[in-house]
Formats: structure tokens, sequence, C-alpha cells
């Protein structure tokens, strides 16, 4: 669920060294957790309770509930239920925990309703609206802003054969938008123009006698008038007043969402690892091609660490106080990139220990990819970069010997990964350091297989491994802060894209006043408007904000003007 942070920093936060301590203090937030936490589906009647358990450090805790929900609070419990339905539509809504100054905690409820919500008896079959190639009822999609127009195909799949054909309609239904939001984690969405929604066959899908699907109706979508990046919903759901008798829908399965997002298609993405001791990520938002689109498509947090206890005999994921502030404000610092369409890793770095990302056993390996999704999974990231530096001293324990390779470490990533987000989740790998040998890659596996793009060193440029292209290499890699290798002219950037590479690479890009580091966008930014150019025929909008880093672990929300 999405977590809300409500902490604000003043602006005069370093003038009065009290009010630096105060403000401190008030970072000491409570902690708040409801089990389960998963939303929960009423029948329209007789249902039986649902407990809930709070666990919370606060002194006290406290809910609020839909009108239709029956609650009975006892102790560290809630018990809920829900009164008979008898609005002859579905309903939904949520039951919010707070405790103390803890974030607050939502569990989402739903309720069917009296005429579609319940399994039919006698000959009644049920049945389900669904996306003819995905077969899910919720999709997400996009649209290209080069060709706007997209084709997409529902069918009905019902439970057993039909008894005789039949006729379902579906209709657009607008006023789901406001529902669906809440119910996927607050999302903000907004309807989808229906001027640009055409439904065949005035929505009318049929089903032949004998027949467990029907033929697919096609659902045509423009999106010319689409703004680039912003969410959009088609909801379609099954007209039960005109439902043919002996089908019965659930709540879930009576519609079908379409999420919609209008994209720029970039033969060239750009991905920057940011120095997060030092660099703020919401400056990322602040660099937009002309028609919206974010300019970096993938930010590293660098960097998290691979560590080793010889006194537990265990490799761990640690995170340095600065990482872990941004994990621990992840609705604040990182989900509003996602949400921008900029894809959030993990840096993975050793840290002056035996463990290193190459030097793991298949237990080690298995041991930190464990780890590192249970992290992705928790904090919402999109996957982790691989860095192999820093690495010292040896150990004879089991998690080393026998050695495996850094590739082996990526299968298991790869696999944890699966297990453990909902998500798509990438690695990605920085040359410097790593054993680009490719030895060790596991049976019936390629390099591409387990590694979705890698980047060079400063100034130079990846070559494809097996299994890969030049859309998983990087054609440039330059070092911002620093100014090893950093130049890159629009004409270059054209013949990278001529040339096929996919990734553009920046290190330790700082564009802020303040945490550390020079500010460095007086000399960067320009060559992000070469990169512009010569990569998407675009100029860059110019930037005219800036966020800031205030101390150890410490970050600023607030949005400053520029005036460099």
């Amino acid at each position: 669920m999405k977590i809300k942070n409500f902490l604000k920093f003043f602006a005069g936060i370093f003038a009065v060294p009290m009010l630096f301590a105060s403000c401190e203090e008030q970072l000491s937030t409570n902690t708040l957790s409801v089990e389960p936490s998963d939303a929960i589906t009423f029948l329209a009647s007789g249902n039986d309770p649902v407990l809930l358990t709070v666990t919370t450090d606060a002194d006290s805790w406290d809910y609020t509930a839909p009108e239709w929900i029956e609650a009975v609070k006892d102790g560290n419990t809630l018990t809920v239920n829900a009164f008979d339905n008898t609005t002859g539509g579905s309903r939904s809504g949520r039951i919010e925990f707070t405790a103390g100054n803890a974030d607050r905690v939502n569990v989402v409820v739903m309720q069917d309703s009296q005429s579609g919500g319940n399994t039919p008896g006698g000959d009644g079959i049920s049945a389900s609206v669904l996306d003819s190639e995905s077969g899910t009822n919720d999709v997400n999609v996009s649209v290209s802003s080069t060709s706007p127009e997209l084709a997409l195909s529902v069918k009905i799949v019902l439970e057993s054969p039909a008894a005789s054909d039949m006729d379902v309609k579906l209709v657009l239904d607008p006023d789901y938008t406001e529902e669906y939001s809440y119910t996927h984690d607050d999302l903000e969405c907004v309807n989808f123009p229906e001027s640009g929604i055409t439904l065949a066959n005035d929505g009318v899908v049929s089903i032949s006698a004998g027949e467990t699907e029907s033929e697919p109706l096609s659902v045509e979508l423009d999106g010319s008038s689409l703004e680039m990046q912003k969410n959009y919903l088609v909801s379609l759901v099954v007209d039960e007043s005109a439902c043919p008798s002996g089908i019965s829908f659930s709540t879930d399965g009576k519609r079908i969402n379409y999420l919609v997002k209008k994209k720029l298609p970039k033969e060239i993405k750009n991905v920057v690892y940011l120095e997060v001791n030092n660099t703020n990520p919401l400056n990322l938002l602040e660099y937009k091609l002309e028609d919206g689109t974010p300019f970096f498509d993938v930010a590293i947090l660098f960097a998290a660490n691979i560590n080793y206890s010889s006194e537990e005999d265990i490799v761990y994921l640690h995170n340095n106080p600065n990482v872990q502030a941004l994990l621990n404000e992840t609705e604040v610092y990182i989900q509003p990139l996602r949400e921008a369409g900029i894809e959030v890793q993990l840096g993975l770095l050793p840290n002056h220990t035996p463990a290193g990302l190459l030097n793991l056993s298949v237990a080690g390996a298995q041991m930190f990819a464990a780890d590192v999704a249970n992290a992705c999974a928790q904090y919402g990231l999109d996957g982790c970069s691989m860095d192999e530096e820093y690495r010292s001293g040896s150990s004879g324990s089991d998690l080393f010997n026998p050695p495996t390779s850094g590739m082996y470490l990526c299968y298991e990533l790869k696999k944890a990964f699966e297990e453990q987000c909902d998500w798509p989740c990438q690695i990605s790998v920085f040359d410097f350091g790593w054993s680009w040998s490719m030895n060790g890659v596991p049976s019936g596996y390629t390099a591409g297989d387990l590694v979705d793009f890698h980047v060079a060193n400063y100034g130079g440029s990846s070559s494809p491994r097996d299994g890969m292209t030049l859309k998983d290499c990087s054609g440039k890699s330059i070092e911002c802060n620093r100014g090893y290798e950093c130049d890159l002219t629009e004409s270059e950037a054209r013949q990278m894209k001529e040339n096929g590479y996919g990734w553009c690479m920046w290190f330790a890009f700082h564009p802020q006043v303040g945490g550390g580091l020079t500010n460095n966008a007086p000399r960067i930014d320009p060559l992000i408007e070469a990169a512009a150019r010569g990569f998407y025929d675009q100029e860059l909008q110019e930037p005219t904000g800036y966020y800031t880093k205030i101390g150890e672990g410490q970050y600023d929300p607030t949005r400053h003007q520029r005036t460099w």
C-alpha cells in the first residue's frame, strides 16, 4: 500500500540550532502495520467476519470505515463484516488505520452486488470479461507518440459451455475512475477521452452455444490528444440490465480496465548513476523533453553494499544512512520518479569485505539475491545495478567456496525477483571491475538472458556478449562530476543512434546547490540538450527548479527555484 509522508522541512532549518534539533526529533515516527493487508471482498450477503490484527508501538490506534462496514475494535484486533448489500450495485471503500505519528495504513474493502456477485446456483454459469491477449482483466498498455492508435480486443470466458447462443453487452463506465484510483494505491488517473474509443458491434459480444469463449470484440483507441506519461483509464463493464439469464459475473469479473499511457519510443535510453550521499533524486524530474517525456529513463541509487559478517557467516544487503533514508521515504523520493516514467534501480557495490558480486558460492548467491529482491519488493524498486569495486580480504566460508561467477548471481537475482516482485525487475552492469569474459553462465542461459543492459567505463562503449545486441550496450559513458570524458555533441549523439546503441550513461550528475558536490548542471545541461536533439530530435525543456540534500540521511522534498 502507498505510504504517505507528511513531514515538511522549513526553509530556515539551519538558522537556529534548536530548531534543527526539534526537526530531527520529528523524524522519529511510530510504526504501524495491519495483517492481513490485502483487499477484502465480501459477498452481497451471508458473509463471515474478517479479523484484522493491528501492530504498533504508539500508545493507541484508531480507524475509520465506510458506513456499510460493521467494525468491532478489541485490543489489537478489528473484526469487520459487511452489511447486506441492497443497493443494486457493487460497492467499495477502505478502512483507514492511524496510530501516533505513524504513516497511515489503508485496507481496501469491496462488496458484490446481489445481481452479479454471488456464485450462481442450478444451471447458472460463472463468466468473466478478459483481455484477449493477456487473459487478465486489469491491463497496462501504452500508445506511441509517433503512432498513437492502438487496437485491443476483449472476450467473455465462461466456466462451462453455453447452453444456447447469447449476447453480452459491454459499455464504458467513466464513473469507475475514482474507485479504480483508490483501490490501486491512490493511483492518479483520468478518463480516456470517449471520442477516442471505438467499440466494435456497439459493444455486443456474442457467445455461441457449446462454446466457453466468445469471439474477440475489437476495442480501438486513438491517443492523439493524450498528454505524455499521464495515466488514462478505459473501463468497460457488463450491462447487467441486459445480461442474459443463466450467466453470472462477479464484481471483479464483470469489468475490464485498461490503464493507458502515451510514451515516446526511444531508440536510445539514458541511465544516470546518482551519488545519493550527495544528490537528491527528485532533481531528475526537472529534465523533460519538449513533449513532456522524461529525459532520463533509469536512475541508479549509488550505492548499497554487499557485506559479509564473519561472526554470523552471512552475506547481506547493507544500506548506509543516505540510501536507507531514501528507501524509508520511498513515496517521497523514489515513487515520484517511477510515476513519471523513470525506473529506479538499487546500485550494488562491495564494501571492503571478502563479499563481492563475482566470488559468491551457490549458497552465497542465493542468500544475497533473496535479500536484494526483498528490498526491491518492500521499497518499490525496478531491479539492481552491479559494480564490482572495493572488495578486499578473503574467507574460507562456504558462502564463497567454491566460487561461481557474477553471472550466477544474476541468475539467482532473476529468480528471486520473479518470486518476490509483482512487476518486471531488470539487472544492469557497470563494466569496471566486472568479469566480462562471461564465464559461469548457467547451462541453458546466455548473458543476454540474465543481464538487461551494461554500460562502459568513462569514455568507452560496451559491446554485446552472448545473447545481446548493441541495444543492450552503451555508446557513451560520461563522468559528470570530475569531468572525465565529459563531452557529447549533437552529431555524436546522432551517430550513436545510427550505430544502433541502446544506452547512454551519466555518472554523478549533481544539478543542485549543496550536498557536498559542486553543482555540475551548468556544465552538463548543454550535453543533455545536445543528446535530446541527437537522440530524439527534440529540445530539452529548460529546467527551472532543484532539490537539495540537507544532511546525513536527510533530503528536502521542497522544490527550489534555480538562480544560476
